[in-house]
């Protein structure tokens, strides 16, 4: 009976691991929906994977590039540095140009994010000469710094050209090659675990809403695969002997296997082996019917064979394709790159799309500002973006296989009709997906915003009867004595400090200060009694002793601590701004000439010193041109998210951790943190009377609250 079921299990499960990929992929995605606390049991399993996946890439690497450099015949050399490299560079632009202009017509989606810390991480300055030339080599080994480490291996392989005992050495490290590429299948049994691990992570974290909006990059691939294929497909039948059908022939086999497996490496023989057969048939075609292979051509098509290893090892069409993803990320979370941050972001991302495509994304996703969190997009997408990845790097490498033949033999010629209708083949086709997914994902988008209602329907942290109001109170000395004789803590709180203080769906105040008032209050055995109001007004019923604190994300200044005794602080908050969504281009610009002053909305007036203007000037332009910026007081900032509030200011300055709630609730802006963490700011309560026995009080139970954790 054991044996039946092992043999029925055997039958069941797919032999080829692509297949078993895609089965798991399933399985994740309906584990993860379906049994959300099973999946999470899952988390270590997807740490190891993603573990155990890196660690031969760069020996691999190292060894794959110094034997493919190195094995070159002088032919080949000359080939690859004639036509090779024009070639490659001509696939580099075409598939950057379209990672650059197909983003843009995606649809405009609406969402805005809760405050997370990644906000206020910095994109690392970007410095080419140190990536590609570090101080140490090794260093750049330690680092994973694979730009620089592919260099290097390229520039050892090159010069190992001509040196005695080359063959020796070349043999030595094609053993290291192949038993790093035995690693490499070795781990690669635990790939369909390790997608099933993290596809019901991942899929348990979702809703529907970012399952919908996951399409626009399905969308994105599928009019690019359309536009590059038909339009290499042409360029190849134009300016070469090649007939539909001897191309067919080429790529049939490795495409096949390539798309089903995943697997481009073990295609190459395949591929190797189609075109040594079809290309000198092609060439002999150009002296007459019947016309034979020369032994120069059989000799030429021979040397195809390390320029095809060196061109898998190189960034090739689908890797630089593939970086779709990161303007993609920037779509999915409304903050879109441009086309003018795209095009620098290729710059950078090219060079490290050797290091594999979770690499060059988490990079770029920091340098660009975007959540790293998004580099989950990568593993849900991961099956059919690899295949993406695969075919379009075999498509590539067919191109630079068949031009450089046929440039190095001198063999091509020019028929403008196959290119003009792969041309316009390619515009129909991609301009019909495009123009019918966009309408589908802007049908199925509108709606799906659920953010504002998660924030609005945010319940008290702290257990027990909601804070009463506070009538009218009469004026009496803020004391510890009079307050627990009072037997209540008058506390007035600004009526518009989202996420400090606000009401929720219900009605009922709901926030971070209202939590920690509730928290204090019961540490003093006494009820909580709040006053809503603008804060003007409850700092003059402080100063009248009609209340005893006042809260609501207030930030520390001199002028305040000069006014009222202040609180130590309880939470560090920092600049940021809130940007209607038409306007986030403008002000993201540098201070060019043609910029013309921002006009900045500042709801909080007492933090803002002609020092911190200078600074902000400096940031949002240069240092030695700083942007031009008119700062204007508005009473509430509630006024900034009217209707003319958008048309009339640029941008609201406000607080990074409260500015991303307001962009929740009104998900037409995006906040902006161009500042980071430099101009960080305190929020304190303000204390009523002199009393030093209440305000010690406070700032000891602040202190140990913050110690357990409360905060």
């Amino acid at each position: 009976m054991i044996e039946t079921w092992r043999r029925a299990g055997a039958r069941l499960w797919p032999q080829r691991i692509g297949n078993q990929c895609l089965l798991m992929l399933v399985v994740g995605l309906i584990l993860g929906r379906g049994a959300p606390a099973t999946a999470e049991a899952l988390a270590p399993l997807a740490t190891l994977f993603l573990q155990i996946s890196q660690v031969v890439v760069m020996p691999y690497l190292i060894c794959e590039l110094v034997v493919g450099f190195g094995g070159l015949s002088t032919g080949s050399m000359r080939s690859l540095l004639r036509g090779g490299l024009v070639v490659l560079l001509g696939l580099w632009l075409a598939a950057g140009a379209l990672v650059t202009l197909l983003p843009p017509l995606l649809p405009p989606v609406e969402y805005s994010s809760f405050f997370h810390k990644g906000l206020l991480q910095e994109p690392a300055p970007t410095d080419l000469l140190r990536t590609f030339v570090p101080d140490n080599i090794f260093t750049a080994l330690a680092n994973d710094n694979f730009p620089a480490v592919v260099l290097f291996s390229s520039v050892l392989g090159v010069l190992m050209q001509g040196l005695e005992g080359r063959d020796q050495l070349l043999q030595t490290l094609e053993l290291l090659r192949r038993l790093f590429a035995r690693m490499n299948r070795a781990t690669a049994r635990i790939i369909p675990f390790g997608i099933l691990a993290l596809s019901a992570l991942n899929s348990s974290r979702l809703e529907l809403a970012q399952l919908v909006r996951m399409q626009g990059l399905l969308l994105l691939c599928l009019s690019a695969l359309l536009l590059i294929s038909g339009l290499l497909t042409g360029l190849i039948l134009a300016i070469t002997p090649l007939t539909p059908a001897a191309l067919w022939r080429i790529v049939r086999g490795p495409l096949a296997f390539t798309a089903s497996s995943g697997n481009l490496l073990v295609a190459l023989p395949l591929l190797l082996s189609a075109l040594q057969e079809e290309l000198p048939r092609a060439r002999a075609a150009l002296d007459g019917a019947g016309a034979s292979p020369t032994a120069a051509d059989r000799e030429r098509a021979l040397e195809l064979a390390p320029l095809v290893s060196l061109g898998y090892s190189l960034p090739g069409l689908g890797q630089v394709m593939s970086l779709l993803i990161v303007p993609f990320a920037g779509w999915y979370v409304n903050q879109p790159l441009g086309m003018g941050r795209t095009a620098a972001m290729l710059l950078t991302g090219i060079p490290t799309t050797v290091a594999g495509l979770k690499a060059v994304i988490r990079q770029e996703l920091q340098r660009q500002g975007l959540p790293l969190t998004l580099l989950d997009l990568v593993v849900l997408n991961g099956e059919w973006l690899y295949r993406f990845e695969k075919v379009l790097n075999l498509l590539g490498l067919v191109v630079l296989a068949v031009l450089v033949y046929f440039l190095s033999g001198k063999a091509l010629r020019w028929r403008p009709m196959p290119l003009l209708a792969g041309l316009a083949a390619a515009l129909v086709s991609s301009g019909v997906a495009m123009a019918g997914g966009r309408q589908w994902l802007q049908r199925s988008l509108a709606g799906t915003y659920r953010n504002d209602e998660i924030l609005l329907n945010l319940q008290p942290r702290i257990a027990g009867p909601p804070p009463a109001p506070l009538a009218a109170s009469r004026r009496e000395p803020v004391t510890m004595t009079t307050i627990l004789e009072r037997g209540s803590l008058r506390v007035g709180l600004r009526d518009e400090a989202v996420p400090w203080s606000f009401r929720n769906s219900r009605g009922r105040l709901v926030g971070f200060d209202v939590d920690l008032l509730q928290a204090l209050a019961r540490n003093l055995g006494v009820r909580l009694e709040v006053r809503l109001g603008p804060l003007a007004e409850l700092e003059a019923e402080l100063d009248q002793e009609r209340l005893d604190l006042v809260g609501g994300g207030i930030q520390n200044s001199p002028g305040r601590a000069l006014q009222h005794l202040v609180s130590r602080s309880y939470a560090a908050v920092h600049l940021a701004l809130v940007v209607p969504d038409e306007k986030v281009g403008m002000v993201q610009q540098a201070g060019t000439e043609t910029s013309a002053p921002l006009r900045i909305a500042v709801a909080d007036s007492q933090v803002l010193t002609p020092q911190l203007q200078q600074q902000l000037g400096e940031v949002l332009g240069e240092p030695e041109r700083p942007r031009a910026i008119q700062f204007e007081p508005l009473p509430e900032r509630r006024q900034f998210f009217r209707a003319t509030g958008p048309k009339h200011y640029d941008a609201l300055l406000t607080t990074a951790e409260g500015g991303a709630a307001w962009a929740v609730l009104h998900p037409e802006t995006t906040l902006l943190a161009p500042f980071g963490d430099r101009f960080d700011s305190e929020l304190v309560l303000l204390v009523g009377g002199r009393d030093p026995r209440f305000l010690a009080y406070l700032d000891s139970w602040l202190i140990r609250e913050q110690g357990r954790g409360l905060m």
